[in-house]
């Protein structure tokens, strides 16, 4: 009789497990309807990068200190820096007319606290000029913001009192020392299709960004310099610096009594983008903080003011536009060095 209980007992606790183990199964979500690793949790978490930024940001800066691309990057970052609440601290790492910069931010961290406050001059006439150690693939865009079209300057002590005066020198034994912020920039490349289209004499005296050159011209140890009219407008102003001409389509609002360099013949029309990039795997959604910040501090009071005061033009473009823009330079410097 006890075996026979015993029996019962085995069999119905077999049949209440597997009901119960039968029951579970059903009300079990299967594995994407869960939460876990399986199923798409992601966009129900808190946002990776809802934090950034946390700490200072790097911003890496090709010039010296005073040149137009050290300026124009210390305003905007100012602002950029309050409307994200870090410090967003610049750093100048110069020598190779940019270059050495450049390949220092193309290899930095992609995390967000290292970003490139650049020009045209290393993003696209270096890389037509020289083989470079960092290429267009090694940065994405951020935003551009503004751009200058270079000038070409005398100091006021200069007998070159216009652009004329100075093409009077053709043919002569005079030798004109020419300035410019390092070989393979923007300046230099207007340099050598000016003067390679003029029967002038000259010799090539290069330095470590616009300000070296535009104190060696204020020095008399140069007799012309060229860059962007906004490092040279505080010299304009103090009368010590005159512009001959500016290398545009157009005459501009900046400098409206001064010709064009097409108005005397040469088809000469060259400038300069100031712009943000971040290395290459510098996540999406970083890259999307940093371009809304940098569009939104470049229209603001401060930063407009020195826009205008600079006498540079506002033009913003996002990340891709400006990236798009970087390459046809690229081709256009390309074409006109090779």
């Amino acid at each position: 009789m006890n075996k026979k209980l015993l029996i019962a007992l085995i069999l119905l606790l077999t049949v209440s497990m597997f009901m119960v183990a039968c029951g579970n199964g059903e009300d079990e979500p299967a594995p994407d309807e869960q939460t876990g690793d399986n199923g798409n949790d992601e966009a129900e978490e808190p946002g990776e990068f809802d934090d950034y930024p946390n700490r200072p940001v790097r911003v890496i800066v090709a010039y010296g200190p005073g040149g137009g691309n050290d300026l124009t990057s210390r305003v905007l970052m100012q602002e950029v820096g309050d409307i994200l609440g870090q410090p967003f601290n610049v750093e100048n790492i110069v020598g190779a007319s940019g270059t050495v910069g450049a390949t220092v931010a193309s290899k930095a961290l992609p995390d967000g606290y290292n970003i490139f406050f650049t020009v045209t001059d290393t993003m696209a006439v270096q890389q037509a000029l020289i083989e470079t150690e960092y290429d267009f693939d090694d940065f994405r865009g951020i935003a551009g913001f503004s751009y200058e079209p270079t000038v070409l300057a005398v100091s006021t002590d200069s007998p070159y009192e216009t652009l004329d005066d100075l093409l009077a020198e053709e043919g002569t034994d005079t030798v004109i020392d020419r300035g410019h912020s390092g070989v393979g920039g923007v300046a230099y490349i207007f340099l050598e299709m000016f003067f390679g289209d003029t029967d002038i004499q000259s010799r090539d005296v290069p330095f470590d960004g616009g300000a070296a050159a535009i104190a060696a011209l204020l020095g008399g140890h140069i007799d012309v310099v060229a860059g962007t009219g906004g490092a040279m407008m505080p010299y304009v102003e103090s009368d010590e610096i005159r512009i001959l001409g500016v290398a545009s389509d157009e005459r501009t609002d900046a400098f409206p009594d001064v010709p064009t360099f097409k108005e005397a013949g040469f088809d000469i029309s060259v400038g300069v983008d100031f712009l943000m990039v971040a290395p290459k795997d510098t996540p999406d959604e970083i890259v999307a903080i940093l371009e809304e910040a940098v569009l939104e501090a470049a229209e603001s009071e401060a930063f407009m003011e020195f826009v205008e005061n600079r006498r540079q033009q506002m033009i913003l473009r996002s990340g891709d536009e400006i990236y798009e823009k970087l390459k046809q330079d690229y081709e256009m410097f390309n074409n006109l060095l090779n």
